[in-house]
């Protein structure tokens, strides 16, 4: 590292990185040798993240170590002590987050072992509600016995050791923490001279409206967003100057990522390649071979060991390694979630209209509304309470922030300063391509990584000769922190007036001394908040009537008697 703030960034974010990849690590080879979750791999992993701390201070650092030790130790007492704070102090009220995210936490926490229990078995009866007019498939116990497991081994290991459900969240703002300090590193050390600039495209990196939007839930996409965008800082930080610890830490990044979801492990797979193309091309000493042999192992272990259900066991179970969205018997989950005019277009296509369209939480039957970029309203504001929206889901300015950096590329493509700009342009060009192969990709939760690619080109033509393209690089920054902020602030905002909602229930339930007659209807893991709360409840049918409320933000229903 190049400089003091370099270094600190790098060791303070390759430290929380080190401590959530150990707790993945030692969790989910505890499962193959017949071990459930416990807190032993939460102590582990901390005794394992102060060893790489110690001995990254040895190496970056060359004086003053006990002053730098006392400095990380402070920085990393704040990042993980604000975490657990935020985490603590919020409800998961998401609609994924309360069906089957918390009770995957809630099953591996209590025993449950995916490798070698049996796989969880589907409720029994029909279906049991019915949204817009499409029944809702109680088919949970598809994505717990056969999604990736990543996100929620680190749950429910954190819910094993402070028995909080929520303080599982913490995960969330860890990655996105460690995502702006190892971006924060990769820019100080490409541009020394930029402190500011660095800084302030290390917030909007980390600060992805999909990352702020399910800070504070169970959903997983955020902590996608966080890694892809600490695999490229880690990436160029290799490329700039090949180091054993950097390649460690990438590789417990793409670790990571391959456990969150189907398409994250694909998306590790095309980063991971493309970092070894970079290295055969670019490398004067040509450790390509090196690389390919950590890369190696890394998938082997990804796999193999860390992701040996789903994977291997979906595969000799079900033929195909994504079941059940792919394979036999495969699961059609997108219809029903698209908007109707969706129906029978391209991928393409859909990601345009996502770009310029209103941001809008909608699906089938209803249809987007184009609008003019740079334009937003109150309404649109309101949607992104959620973690998920599904039409310009980046935010009401994101469409245009688009359209600038689409005209900055060209410039800079038809003027004088091409081969200076050309290693940004190209690592927008591989994001764009694990944008494009998804095939939902106007759905910003899928593709967070989308979020990044103006940023490139905003720093591509930052210092361009042209006046234009200077300018123009400059007014997007504004577009892409204003779009940032309005996105956040409206988030927050939402958040902070549901949770009070929600706290204000259990408040009342619990001062009026009676019990709860309950009724789920598969919100089921909101029985943990109740016995969090010390509300005593009896769960059973309840049919629609005066005296029955609503569970705030779910589909719960209850009395008092």
């Amino acid at each position: 590292m190049n400089n003091r703030t370099a270094t600190y960034s790098f060791v303070i974010g390759a430290t929380l990185l080190f401590f959530i990849a150990s707790i993945v690590l030692v969790t989910s080879t505890f499962f193959l040798l017949g071990i459930p979750v416990t807190a032993v791999s939460f102590w582990l992993s901390v005794l394992a993240a102060l060893v790489c701390l110690l001995a990254m201070t040895a190496t970056f650092v060359p004086l003053r170590r006990p002053t730098w030790l006392v400095a990380l130790l402070a920085g990393l007492a704040i990042v993980i002590g604000g975490g657990w704070y935020i985490s603590a102090n919020t409800f998961d009220l998401s609609f994924d987050g309360q069906t089957y995210h918390q009770e995957a936490i809630i099953l591996l926490t209590n025993g449950w072992n995916p490798v070698h229990d049996a796989p969880i078995l589907k409720p029994p009866g029909k279906p049991i509600e019915e949204m817009d007019n499409k029944e809702i498939l109680s088919a949970f116990h598809l994505w717990i016995n056969h999604y990736a497991k990543g996100p929620w081994m680190l749950d429910a290991v954190m819910y094993k050791v402070t028995n909080q459900i929520e303080v599982g969240k913490i995960f969330n703002l860890l990655l996105m923490a460690a995502s702006f300090f190892l971006s924060l590193a990769a820019l100080r050390t490409a541009f020394p001279a930029k402190k500011g600039l660095a800084v302030v495209l290390a917030i909007l990196a980390a600060c992805n409206p999909v990352v702020v939007s399910q800070a504070t839930s169970f959903y997983i996409d955020g902590q996608l967003g966080s890694l892809v965008l600490i695999i490229c800082a880690l990436g160029y930080l290799l490329l700039k100057r090949y180091h054993t610890w950097t390649m460690l830490a990438l590789c417990s990044a793409l670790m990571l990522l391959a456990q969150i979801k189907f398409t994250a492990l694909v998306y590790a797979v095309l980063l991971g390649g493309a970092l070894l193309v970079l290295f055969f091309f670019c490398d004067r000493q040509k450790r390509w071979k090196t690389v390919l042999a950590w890369l190696a192992a890394s998938l082997v272990i990804t796999v193999v060991v860390v992701g040996y259900n789903p994977y291997v066991t979906n595969t000799l179970a079900k033929g195909h390694p994504f079941y059940p969205l792919a394979g036999k018997g495969a699961v059609d989950i997108m219809t029903s979630n698209s908007p109707h005019d969706f129906k029978d277009i391209n991928s393409l296509s859909k990601l345009g209209i996502s770009l310029f369209a209103q941001s809008e939480n909608i699906a089938t039957p209803k249809e987007t509304t184009l609008k003019w970029p740079f334009t937003f309203s109150e309404q649109e504001l309101k949607v992104f309470l959620a973690p998920d929206v599904r039409v310009a889901g980046f935010g009401p300015w994101f469409g245009g922030a688009v359209l600038l950096a689409f005209l900055i590329v060209l410039a800079l493509l038809f003027g004088r300063e091409r081969r200076k700009a050309l290693p940004l342009l190209v690592a927008s060009i591989i994001l764009l391509i694990t944008v494009l192969i998804n095939p939902e990709s106007w759905w910003a939760r899928y593709v967070p990584q989308l979020w990044l690619i103006p940023l490139l080109v905003t720093l591509a033509g930052w210092d361009a000769q042209a006046a234009l393209t200077r300018y123009g690089s400059r007014i997007l920054l504004a577009v892409m922190l204003v779009n940032m902020l309005l996105v956040g602030s409206a988030h927050m905002l939402g958040q902070r007036s549901i949770n009070a909602m929600a706290e204000q229930q259990l408040q009342e339930i619990k001062a009026s001394n009676k019990t709860m007659i309950v009724d789920f209807r598969h919100f089921n893991a909101n029985r943990i908040r109740l016995q969090e709360a010390g509300i005593p409840y009896i769960e059973q049918k309840v049919a629609e009537g005066q005296e029955v409320k609503g569970i705030i933000s779910s589909r719960a229903i209850y009395y008092l008697q």
